[in-house]
């Protein structure tokens, strides 16, 4: 995370200026006037809770706490953003997850921040309001910064959890076909009946935990973000947070649609039209596309209409797309294909990208296998397409050569009244 790519990414990302950052410098005396009175506000909050009254129990603790509270609140007003920056945030987040400190907690921190800082900001700006707006978009962006960088460790600790469970799930899963090999083939099919119900529980835990850890973090976000509607005025300031909205509501669609998945919905099959489905769901991805710099070449050639769930079919695409796109990270082309072969209509989704070694291609569809970065992947894209063509009667089957890019082609049986 202290990657200088990657904070200049943050810093573009949450659009912090150099503007911003010379506008919070030069609040640097009203916060040291202003330090010792936030600390001692920050103290008579923090023992009001139980939890804190224990954690603030021993004196060193204490004072540890208000010196670095004094000091943080003064950092607000630095001139630089880099490495050194990004690392003392990552440390705090790290602190914070080694002592068993809840994120609600150092989050409710960062709004108490924001709560004491605003009137001292607005008071001190009070004879230039359009500087007083840029300074209180310019110190909500640097808090909602310093959460992102501070949660990082808890996040890390997560994907730690996630790829020990992928150890455990890859181990069981191969030494259950070792078992299911030596068993007649009732008790395989039985055998699978429980492994996939075993896997769509797994899958359900981790989505309702998921959504729970990144929920609370955006109705802080959002409930900080819509109070500051009335403190900003300028047009620029008012698109810059109807952005977080919009971002915010964004991240919440992305999670009610993996509780969909873990929960899946009782499918509706209609008569769909599949090349103009290919073609939706592409537009959704355009920005994707120009910025991995991937063409796409379709091969839409006419089809019957299937009897599918439209919503399911997109998913479908979409993650198969999705897992081209970023097979391909120097850019190439997304290949598409529609036909008809006898009573069932193909689709054929391929990639020029790093391909798939062989010893490999039987986990593809495990769950929870992954051979993206760590936090680019989670191991569950294959195997919701496959249970999605499982649940529509159809079948699918991959090939891949390392160097040469990747194809998967999917049969459904065509529309059937």
């Amino acid at each position: 995370m202290a990657d200088p790519d990657d904070l200049d990414l943050l810093r573009e990302y949450f659009r912090i200026e150099d503007e911003d950052l010379q506008i919070l410098a030069e609040l640097r005396p009203v916060l040291e006037e202003h330090a010792d009175e936030f600390v001692d506000e920050f103290y008579r909050h923090l023992i009001g809770f139980q939890e804190t009254q224990d954690f603030l129990r021993d004196p060193e603790v204490k004072r540890q706490l208000l010196t670095k509270q004094r000091e943080y609140l003064l950092s607000l007003a630095g001139p630089k953003i880099d490495a050194d920056y990004a690392e003392n945030r990552l440390r705090i987040g790290s602190t914070h997850e080694r002592i068993g400190l809840e994120t609600r907690w150092y989050l409710g921190a960062y709004a108490l921040y924001f709560t004491q800082l605003l009137p001292v900001v607005v008071e001190t700006l009070r004879h230039d309001p359009i500087r007083a707006q840029r300074a209180t978009t310019a110190l909500v962006k640097r808090l909602i910064l310093d959460a992102e960088l501070a949660i990082h460790h808890y996040i890390t600790r997560r994907e730690e959890d996630l790829r020990h469970l992928n150890q455990e799930l890859s181990t069981a899963s191969r030494a259950l076909s070792r078992e299911m090999d030596e068993t007649s083939e009732n008790l395989r099919r039985s055998e699978a009946r429980a492994q996939a119900a075993e896997e769509l529980a797994s899958v359900a835990t981790l989505v309702t935990g998921l959504a729970h850890e990144v929920g609370t973090p955006m109705g802080v976000i959002r409930g900080h973000a819509e109070a500051l509607d009335r403190s900003v005025q300028d047009s620029r300031g008012q698109w810059r947070l109807r952005m977080i909205l919009e971002q915010i509501d964004r991240i919440t669609t992305i999670i009610q649609s993996l509780l969909n998945i873990a929960r899946p919905k009782e499918s509706l099959y209609i008569a769909v039209d599949l090349p103009e489905l290919v073609d939706t769901t592409l537009a959704f991805l355009t920005e994707k596309l120009r910025r991995r710099h991937v063409t796409v070449d379709q091969k839409l050639n006419p089809i019957p209409q299937v009897l599918a769930d439209p919503e399911k079919i997109q998913q479908l695409l979409l993650n198969l797309f999705i897992n081209a796109i970023d097979a391909m990270p120097d850019g190439g082309v997304l290949g598409v294909r529609l036909d008809e072969e006898d009573d069932e209509v193909t689709i054929s989704v391929s990639d020029t990208g790093t391909g798939i070694p062989a010893e490999n291609m039987k986990h593809i569809f495990d769950p929870f296998y992954t051979t993206k970065a760590a936090g680019l992947g989670n191991g569950l894209g294959l195997v919701v397409v496959k249970r999605i063509v499982s649940d529509h009667g159809g079948h699918i089957s991959a090939e891949s050569e390392p160097g040469q890019g990747t194809r998967f082609e999917i049969g459904l049986p065509t529309r059937t009244d």
